[in-house]
């Protein structure tokens, strides 16, 4: 759930992130520095002040979601109740869900797939 209203319902958001090593644990959007950083998005539904947004993050980068979806660059609204990155919305939570998983299992080579049913 996302603080605020987004004007586009879809996209791609390609933006390198850099984590500044005098601000850790803090990342940003750097266009010189950063690291490639993709993530695919699409609003789920609106309610009120906020709008449910699916976000598929296509690379991994640490807070990547969370900076793709703050920074003025990206989708420029807060993830409710995270306040690193500037929500300052009286939330009991993190309002940022995984629905599924995937991975390989770093011993056994396994394949690993979760997922779950949102409870919203």
């Amino acid at each position: 759930m996302l603080a605020d209203s987004l004007t586009t319902d879809q996209g791609i958001l390609d933006l390198p992130l850099w984590g500044n090593p005098e601000n850790r644990p803090y990342q940003q959007v750097d266009l010189e520095r950063g690291k490639p950083s993709v993530t695919q998005f699409r609003v789920m539904g609106k309610q009120g002040k906020y709008t449910r947004v699916e976000l598929i993050p296509l690379t991994g980068r640490t807070h990547q979601l969370r900076v793709h979806a703050a920074d003025v660059q990206g989708l420029g609204v807060k993830i409710l109740g995270y306040r690193l990155y500037g929500c300052n919305a009286d939330a009991s939570r993190l309002h940022l869900h995984a629905r599924e998983i995937s991975f390989q299992h770093p011993q056994s080579g396994e394949n690993i797939h979760l997922q779950t049913v949102t409870p919203f």
